[in-house]
């Protein structure tokens, strides 16, 4: 089943069962301003929150704190110019050998700047399934307009494997403006 939002028609998220995910890349891409542009660039940041079956925060996966205790999630690390060919920021997270504790993911962007997404030229994510390349989720952040901050999407475990939604609603406002103030601050959180 295919479900389209409000953001555009080339958005787009698959919510059929994914009981067979073992291992998924969130992507983050952005363009550089161009050539005789004397704007600052735009400054993306992925981000990756791991919660426990109450909704509380285990862990946040961020560029100033790439890895999660066990090695489970991955931050490929830091762009700050968007100058990529591919994306220029990438989560890695192996389903298998997260922590039982985690029963849920959310994959967040963030502009490091406080640049608005309709500002950044090229701005886009993707969630895909790493070892077939299948996307399941797709977002072009510049649509976003004024925004900041988005969940791209969430990954639920199951009894049968895990689900992955693309309510931006999954986060709460405190939790936002929390993850904003993380990343513009460069401090990490986590055990």
């Amino acid at each position: 089943m295919q479900l389209n939002d409000s953001v555009g028609s080339q958005d787009r998220a698959y919510a059929d069962a994914e009981s067979d995910l073992k291992e998924i890349v969130m992507g983050l891409h952005w363009d550089p301003p161009q050539d005789g542009v004397t704007a600052d660039p735009g400054d993306l940041d992925a981000l990756c929150v791991l919660f426990d079956g109450q909704r509380r925060v285990l862990e946040v996966i961020h560029p100033a704190h790439p890895r999660n205790a066990d090695g489970s999630v991955i931050h490929t690390g830091d762009s700050r110019t968007g100058a990529s060919a591919w994306d220029d920021e990438r989560i890695f997270v192996f389903l298998e050998a997260l922590p039982k504790a985690v029963s849920a993911i959310t994959f967040v962007v963030a502009s490091a700047t406080g640049r608005a997404f309709g500002e950044v030229r090229g701005a886009s994510s993707h969630v895909s399934d790493h070892v077939t390349e299948r996307e399941w989720v797709r977002l072009e952040l510049t649509a976003l307009d004024r925004h900041t901050l988005h969940c791209v999407a969430t990954l639920h475990r199951g009894p049968t494997g895990w689900k992955i939604s693309a309510d931006a609603q999954t986060v709460n406002g405190e939790l936002m403006a929390e993850l904003l103030s993380l990343i513009r601050s460069g401090k990490s959180r986590g055990r």
